[in-house]
């Protein structure tokens, strides 16, 4: 009996071994690109967790030192295990050794966290006189959602074509408590005085100026971006700041004379990149830290249907026609005027509104608007529903007006619509549905009008065989689930991972593109066929990587692909394509050569990543 006893207790032993192998204790590992950094200078501190396939993670502050930003939650699937990688986004706010505060994460009953004492090296960069970003706001304070605009300009005494790399940072764009919006009619991509700058990890368009100070020439970007408040409260604005690597540019490759503007490639350069023979100086630069105030709006006489529109307006309509027959279209141009920033205006949906929906059908697809100046006009379509329609109701946007602090409503006036009997049998007729005293009611039919049958026997229906209807019932329901499974698929991968799904279709999306472009090659003249084979090779690994489209650099590609594939064609591609943009005497490559090279480089690192 005790052989038996040592026997199972080996056993149980044996087992604890077994599942403490195969179940590996969970560990943490932080990393970061570098140690050393300059201030202003935002790199990405990454946290892995493993095995695990859920963390709770713990809010960490910002410290006088250390701007902090959570970025994502990530879970990699492996072979035996997964693993939760936390991405956040750091930036140094001044210099000397700066720590990293330490970051921690629950794991089940586990408590883990990172290296209470890791610090990373910040250096200073140099100031440069007269070298600033400036970041301008209205000063007061606004309600929540009430549009304002803030603008950013940057003035340099230095000639831009000396920049080699630009970090633009505007905390206000990673701000959960506010919206951006562009401006519409701030400056068109095609002007002469547009000029790109990367940001957010992506570019915005900002207007070129060179002015004349004291005798000596300073160039200014400027941009604005309208900015819609959603939380309520008091925020302090971290300073934007501008980082910059710079070498003075000989005066034998002093081109200012026929300097483009644009989207200068070099800004997108590897950071503090060292190239022979030339010596860089960093500069730095901040605008001033700002507070702003948020008010709740009031709830003493808010109308009924207020919609969240803050600013006074104007709304006036037309309708046309006004005389017409029973289901008819009646096509509405609403206009509204007066409003300071028509760009974030949404009009109110008529479908929600009782007073249109008694007696009109309202398509559910509308026009989204069309701006002039501070005027938006929207184009809606009614259809009467019966005969007793006497006139389209006004319609109403209630606002908050912030100059008066209190809510009124821009309201048209109701407009007499004539509504007569339709003369001839249409869909509208045919469609008669309910017992009152309304005849006619407009209805969908989704199956249209059915062809007239020839014979009396083609609309006999041949006789099933109670054989043939159990098998239909034992094979329907099966077959009628995998058609709608395999149908969905695709639907299904986009919602649960739309980066995968974008990935998935890169190729085919790419083979297709570029079948047009050959197509209209002969009609486009070189300079469009090339910036359209950019776009397109851009395009992929945009959806294949899941990058910017027209923010990625080729280094960005490099750093990703460089280890499992060869990029020399794709190398060549970018900077024939970069260069025929922003260089004014680049020979223009032959069109065909390229798409045949972009296609086989394309093919040969799709195979690869597959």
């Amino acid at each position: 009996m005790n052989i038996y006893k040592q026997l199972i207790l080996a056993m149980a032993m044996l087992g604890t071994v077994i599942t403490a192998i195969a179940a590996p204790e969970v560990s943490l590992h932080s990393s970061m690109s570098a140690k050393t950094f300059f201030v202003g200078e935002e790199f990405q501190f990454e946290i892995l967790v493993s095995p695990a396939d859920r963390v709770d993670i713990e809010e960490v502050e910002s410290t006088d030192d250390l701007a902090i930003q959570f970025v994502k939650k990530e879970v990699v699937k492996g072979d035996a295990f997964s693993t939760v990688a936390l991405r956040y986004r750091m930036m140094p706010m001044s210099a000397g050794m700066v720590a990293i505060p330490p970051i921690s994460v629950e794991v089940g009953d586990q408590v883990l966290s990172t290296d209470e004492e890791m610090f990373i090296q910040v250096k200073q960069a140099q100031t440069y006189p007269g070298l600033e970003i400036v970041r301008e706001i209205p000063d007061r304070d606004f309600y929540v959602g009430e549009p304002f605009m803030v603008d950013y300009t940057w003035r340099s005494p230095l000639p831009l074509n000396g920049f080699r790399a630009v970090k633009l940072n505007l905390p206000l764009f990673y701000d959960p408590a506010f919206k951006i919006r562009n401006p519409f009619d701030w400056i068109d991509g095609d002007d002469k005085a547009a000029i790109g700058l990367p940001v957010a990890n992506t570019r915005l368009i900002g207007r070129y100026n060179l002015l004349n100070e004291a005798e000596r020439n300073v160039h200014s970007v400027s941009f604005a971006k309208i900015v819609i408040p959603v939380k309520t409260g008091e925020f302090e604005w971290s300073p934007s700041t501008l980082l910059i690597s710079y070498v003075a540019p000989p005066a034998a490759r002093n081109r200012n004379a026929r300097w483009r503007t644009n989207y200068p490639s070099y800004f997108n350069n590897n950071f503090f990149a060292e190239a022979d023979g030339d010596e860089y100086q960093k500069y730095f630069a901040a605008s001033s830290s700002q507070t702003v105030r948020v008010l709740p709006l009031p709830d003493a006489g808010k109308p009924h249907d207020f919609a969240g529109v803050v600013g006074s307006c104007k709304v006036t309509v037309t309708a046309t026609p006004t005389v017409l027959q029973a289901g008819d279209p009646i096509t509405l141009t609403i206009v509204v005027d007066d409003y300071a920033f028509p760009e974030v205006l949404d009009f109110p949906d008529l479908s929600s509104q009782p007073a249109f929906t008694r007696q009109f059908a309202i398509p559910p697809r509308q026009s989204s608007g069309r701006i002039v100046g501070k005027r938006k006009t929207y184009i809606r379509t009614l259809r009467p529903l019966a005969q007793d329609a006497t006139s389209i109701p006004a319609v109403r946007i209630p606002y908050f007006d912030p100059q008066t602090k209190s809510y009124a409503v821009a309201e048209s006036a109701p407009i007499p619509i004539t509504v007569k009997a339709a003369e001839v049998v249409t869909a509208f007729d045919a469609d008669m549905t309910g017992v009152g005293p309304l005849k006619n009611r407009l209805a969908k039919n989704p199956e249209g009008i059915r062809a007239n049958a020839t014979s009396l026997s083609a609309i006999r229906p041949a006789a099933f065989s109670p054989g043939a209807w159990l098998l239909l019932c034992l094979f329907l329901p099966p077959a009628a689930f995998l058609v709608f499974y395999f149908a969905t698929a695709q639907r299904r991968l986009m919602q649960n991972d739309p980066v995968r799904a974008r990935s998935m279709r890169a190729m085919a999306r790419f083979s297709k593109r570029l079948r047009a472009l050959e197509q209209a090659a002969p009609k486009l003249q070189p300079e469009q066929g090339i910036g359209r084979l950019d776009d397109i090779v851009r395009s992929y690994f945009a959806e294949k990587l899941n990058l910017v489209r027209h923010a990625h650099t080729f280094e960005e590609l490099e750093l990703q692909l460089g280890d499992r594939v060869s990029l020399d064609a794709i190398r060549e591609i970018y900077g024939r394509c970069e260069a025929q943009a922003y260089r004014a005497d680049s020979p223009t490559p032959d069109l065909s050569t390229m798409i045949a090279q972009a296609r086989q480089a394309v093919q040969t690192i799709n195979a690869a990543l597959s």
